[in-house]
């Protein structure tokens, strides 16, 4: 399931799933911000921060992992405990 997509998070959270992952590049760091919290398609997020596009997308999948992670743990601890 996708959980990123365009213009869709804040620079706070985006930094919160880069603490996350093993993604350093700050090249790569800032293409996603341009494509997930700016709004720029991956091509001009890439081209804008001269990334190979894509590495860019491979950045964006092992983002989304993360996403859907937390996703898992926020319904995980909004269900009641069952013993």
């Amino acid at each position: 399931m996708q959980y990123l997509y365009k213009g869709s998070q804040t620079q706070e959270r985006l930094n919160l799933l880069f603490a996350m992952c093993k993604i350093k590049s700050d090249d790569i760091k800032a293409a996603a911000s341009d494509h997930l919290v700016k709004g720029l398609s991956k091509n001009n997020a890439a081209l804008l921060n001269n990334v190979p596009a894509p590495n860019l997308s491979r950045a964006l999948k092992t983002l989304n992992t993360y996403a859907e992670l937390v996703e898992k743990i926020k319904e995980h601890d909004a269900s009641p405990i069952q013993y």
